[in-house]
């Protein structure tokens, strides 16, 4: 049965949906609001003429409406109207508004225009987008306490939009509506609501990252084959991507640099893809990795461990880098404050740690750790005399908030008495939340990383906790499914349990030799990935087997005796033919 909801649901839901139409529709990066004109009088008519030219004569301020019947005014001015409509307050004559938008698109050549209309007095938001056969035209009504949802676009539309509307549309309208925070959506304070990628120019930034992406994406997969790197390609390879379309926008905007550092790079690819576009920069790292070997010459890659105290930046660079640094993060400001008066930076922190090189403690529990450590960070660099700016990106990661700092809160002959006070500053956080060995020795990474995946653990061990946490999930109370193989009939599959059961289940002795190793039983499972698969994030089940396909990856196939054919009581379910692995 359909839910019932407010009108103040309803608003909240649209306000959403006219800021993130990108989330119902992959073909769409973001939108940019162009124009918005608010309706006084005659919303029919202003709304039922509303077509492409009127569209254009709006948008270019030629206005073919009268001009007693709008007036333009801001999104932050649309948004104050319909918290006045959910709050049941005086409209002053309004009946509505016209939005001009330009969506920007993720592969389609040209981005879109569109216009969208909020009919107040018919409880009604339409969209719909200019010359494009590409999306559907829309409106969505409120009537009687529901939602509804039409498909306006007059060409032969299909199967295809109604699953869209029925199955993407109305039900995540729904959840905006049912679930979001009025103060949240309805708020202009950018601290309460924090749109991504603000400091640049979002079409400039997505042409941009379009155009990288077509130049470099399959190269840079090709050089990781060959690297043979254990990373996932897919996601450094588009994150880094996106990174370096963000920094060049930025620098476009506040000026381009005489040359960059980037602490901590890691595989160096973000170095790699600045200086194929041009940009004198340097990448730094504790340890070297096998794909540098593949880059350019023009990139330069230094393996070198960065001491904080110590470490002088060379005299070309004015902007710093820290991209997923780890225990340089909160070194990124204090580099960058005591390089010189005119070092900006770009910082995009991930795992938490203190100056001292130990993991971060938290100063407030009442947030996420991310997010205690991210205001941490901004403290840190507001005490390090930056105006801090703060954004977030859009890449394939959970950790997408970033700081940057490119002017000082002081003049330049105040900069040594600034340098003292960071000076200070710092030794302070350093002996408060000091590390094991000292304390003012600063922790960092060894150069050589001791291998933590539970590969180095006796294949004994191994092969027993496998069986012990198999028989568990193979319990008395199991599934069965049916096979394609009729002589074998029906297959157990077992139960499916939550990680915490799996651990109590198994005794300390189990336990101990891969207490110490990165994600302990979680990662000994997923390394054991032709045996278990992860369900709804934290249950474990059993994996069936499937056929290999004979055009695809042979690397693997026939490489190892089948786990259900020595161990699985109904055996393995695939014929030897078609296993993937020896019977």
């Amino acid at each position: 049965m359909e839910s019932f909801i407010t009108e103040k649901q309803f608003w909240t839901g649209i306000i959403l949906l006219i800021r993130n139409y990108n989330a119902v529709n992959k073909k769409i990066f973001a939108c940019v609001v162009h124009k918005v004109l608010k309706v006084h009088k005659g919303i029919k008519h202003t709304l039922n003429t509303c077509d492409s030219q009127l569209y254009c004569d709006q948008l270019f301020g030629i206005g073919t409406i009268k001009d007693t019947s709008v007036s333009e005014k801001s999104e932050a001015d649309l948004i104050h109207v319909l918290r006045s409509v959910v709050e049941n307050k005086n409209l002053e004559e309004c009946e509505g508004f016209l939005i001009f938008y330009k969506f920007l698109t993720k592969k389609l050549q040209k981005n879109i225009e569109a216009v969208g209309k909020i009919d107040l007095l018919n409880k009604s938001y339409t969209c719909r987008f200019m010359l494009c056969d590409d999306l559907d035209d829309f409106a969505v009504q409120f009537v009687d306490n529901h939602l509804t949802v039409v498909i306006l676009t007059q060409r032969d539309v299909g199967d295809k939009s109604k699953r869209w509307s029925d199955f993407i549309l109305k039900p995540k309208l729904m959840k905006w509506s049912t679930s979001a925070s009025l103060e949240n959506v309805y708020s202009v304070d950018e601290e309460k609501y924090t749109k991504s990628l603000q400091l640049v120019d979002l079409e400039e930034y997505n042409e941009l990252y379009k155009l990288l992406k077509s130049k470099y994406a399959e190269k840079f997969l090709n050089i990781w084959n060959n690297a043979k790197e254990s990373t996932d390609p897919l996601k450094f390879i588009y994150e880094d991507l996106a990174i370096a379309a963000y920094l060049i926008c930025l620098w476009h905007r506040v000026g381009l640099p005489i040359g960059f550092a980037d602490l901590g790079c890691g595989n160096g690819l973000l170095v790699h893809l600045l200086s194929e576009e041009g940009f004198n920069g340097y990448g730094y790292d504790v340890r070297r990795r096998k794909i540098w070997d593949y880059y350019t010459h023009s990139t330069r890659l230094i393996e070198q461990t960065i001491e904080p105290l110590t470490f002088k930046l060379p005299e070309d660079v004015d902007w710093v880098i820290g991209n997923h640094s780890d225990e340089l993060s909160p070194w990124i400001p204090f580099l960058s404050a005591s390089h010189r008066y005119q070092m900006r930076y770009f910082l995009l922190p991930c795992c938490a740690y203190e100056f001292s090189g130990a993991k971060f403690q938290r100063r407030n529990t009442s947030i996420s750790i991310y997010q205690d450590f991210y205001s941490y960070l901004n403290n840190i660099s507001q005490s390090c005399g930056f105006i801090t700016l703060k954004d977030r990106l859009k890449i394939p990661s959970t950790k997408r908030l970033a700081l940057v700092g490119i002017e000082r809160s002081y003049e330049s002959n105040l900069n040594e008495k600034q340098m003292q006070h960071i000076a200070k500053f710092v030794k302070e956080e350093r002996i408060k939340y000091r590390n094991n060995i000292s304390v003012v020795d600063v922790k960092l990474r060894e150069p050589h990383e001791k291998v933590r995946n539970c590969t180095q653990i006796n294949k004994t061990i191994i092969d027993t906790l496998i069986l012990k946490i198999f028989h568990q999930l193979l319990s008395p109370e199991n599934n069965t499914i049916k096979t394609n193989n009729a002589e074998r009939g029906k297959w157990r599959s077992g139960i499916r349990l939550p990680m915490r059961d799996i651990a109590q289940n198994l005794a300390k002795s189990d336990l101990k030799s891969i207490k110490a190793e990165c994600g302990g039983i979680k990662t000994l499972l997923r390394n054991k990935h032709e045996i278990f698969e992860f369900h709804c994030g934290d249950l474990i089940g059993i994996r069936k087997p499937k056929a290999f396909v004979s055009q695809g990856n042979r690397q693997t196939i026939k490489k190892r005796s089948c786990f259900f054919h020595m161990h699985h009581p109904d055996g393995c379910p695939l014929s030897a033919e078609i296993c993937t692995f020896i019977h």
